[in-house]
C-alpha cells in the first residue's frame, strides 16, 4: 500500500471542509481531481472514508483513523523543512495555536506580538473556540498549542501553567447588588444571568458551582465575548460574569459596576496543553517555552 503527499493533503482538506468543492478551492484544485484522488484511495485501502450525503461528506470511523496518522506525517514533513531551514535563514515554521477568547484577549495576543518580533520568520494560525473543544482539537493533532481553562480535564496532553485571572460580577446600574464591593455566588443566582458560551471553561465552572449549591441558573440568554456581555448587562438583561482586567475595559460607564465575587473558584488558572512536547517542531516548542518561562 502507497500513498503520495498530494493525496494525504486533499484526504485530510476534505475531512477538514467535509466537502469536495471547499477542499479543492483551499487546495487550489479542481473539485473532479480532488474526487478522484479520494475514489482512488479508498479502492486502494478497500474501505469507505466518508459517508456522501447532500449537505456534504461525513468521514467514516476509518477515516478518522487515517486523518490521525495522515496529520502526523504531513507535521513530520513540515518539522523536516523547518528543521533543515531554521540553520540558514533563522527560526521559522508554521504553529496551529487553539485558545479562549479569554486568554487571548487577555494575555495571549499581546504574548503572541512579542514573540512574533523576536521571531518573524514564524507564522501562528490562532483559532477561538471552547476550552472542550481545544482540548480535543490538541488531542487529534488537529492543533499543536491549547491554551484553556484548567478546569476543563485534559486527559493524556502534557500541560503547562500559562496564566490565571480574577473572575468579578458585571451588574447594571441601578440593580439590588449593585452597591456591594463584594459577592457570593449563591447571591447571583437569584436574579437573571447573562450566561457564557455553552461549552466554555466559564460555563462548566458556573454549572458546577450551581450544582454544589444545588441551585439551578437562571439564564435569560447566552453570549460570546465580553463587550457582548458588558451590552447585554447594561440593557439591564442580566448579571454577567467577566475577568476583573476584562472589566476595568468597560467600568465605570453609566450603565453597568463590577463587583468582585468572593469565591475560591473565582481566580482561574490557564492552563497551556501539547501532545508531547519533545515531538513539537522547533518554532511550536520555541514558542511553548516562551509562553511557559520557568
Amino acid at each position: 500500500m502507497r500513498f503520495d503527499l498530494l493525496t494525504l493533503e486533499l484526504f485530510v482538506a476534505v475531512c477538514e471542509e467535509q466537502s469536495i468543492s471547499r477542499a479543492a478551492e483551499r487546495s487550489y484544485t479542481v473539485p473532479s481531481a480532488v474526487s478522484k484522488r479520494i475514489s482512488m484511495l479508498e479502492a486502494s485501502l478497500k474501505t469507505q472514508l466518508f459517508y456522501r450525503q447532500a449537505k456534504g461528506l461525513t468521514p467514516t470511523p476509518s477515516a478518522h483513523v487515517l486523518l490521525r496518522h495522515a496529520r502526523r506525517v504531513l507535521r513530520d514533513l513540515v518539522e523536516i523543512e523547518t528543521d533543515l531551514g531554521e540553520h540558514a535563514k533563522g527560526l521559522r515554521g508554521h504553529v496551529r495555536v487553539r485558545a479562549s477568547v479569554s486568554s487571548i484577549v487577555q494575555h495571549l495576543a499581546q504574548d503572541l506580538g512579542r514573540f512574533l518580533t523576536l521571531h518573524p520568520g514564524v507564522r501562528i494560525d490562532l483559532e477561538e473556540d471552547t476550552s472542550r473543544e481545544i482540548v480535543g482539537a490538541v488531542a487529534e493533532n488537529a492543533a499543536d498549542i491549547g491554551i484553556f481553562g484548567g478546569n476543563v480535564p485534559a486527559p493524556g496532553l502534557t500541560l503547562f501553567p500559562y496564566h490565571s485571572d480574577r473572575l468579578v460580577a458585571l451588574v447594571p446600574a441601578g440593580h439590588p447588588l449593585s452597591d456591594r464591593t463584594t459577592l457570593r455566588f449563591a447571591e447571583l443566582l437569584a436574579h437573571d444571568l447573562v450566561g457564557p458560551k455553552k461549552g466554555s471553561s466559564l460555563d462548566m465552572l458556573i454549572e458546577h458551582a450551581a450544582t454544589d449549591l444545588g441551585h439551578p441558573l437562571k439564564l435569560r440568554l447566552r453570549v460570546n465575548g465580553f463587550e457582548t456581555v458588558w451590552a447585554m448587562v447594561e440593557a439591564g438583561l442580566g448579571v454577567g460574569l467577566m475577568p476583573e482586567a476584562s472589566a476595568a475595559r468597560y467600568v465605570p460607564s453609566r450603565g453597568a459596576t463590577s463587583v468582585r465575587l468572593d469565591e475560591p473558584w473565582a481566580v482561574r488558572k490557564w492552563m497551556l496543553c501539547v501532545r508531547e512536547a519533545n515531538s513539537l517542531p522547533p518554532a511550536a516548542r520555541r514558542l511553548v517555552g516562551y509562553l511557559t518561562p520557568p
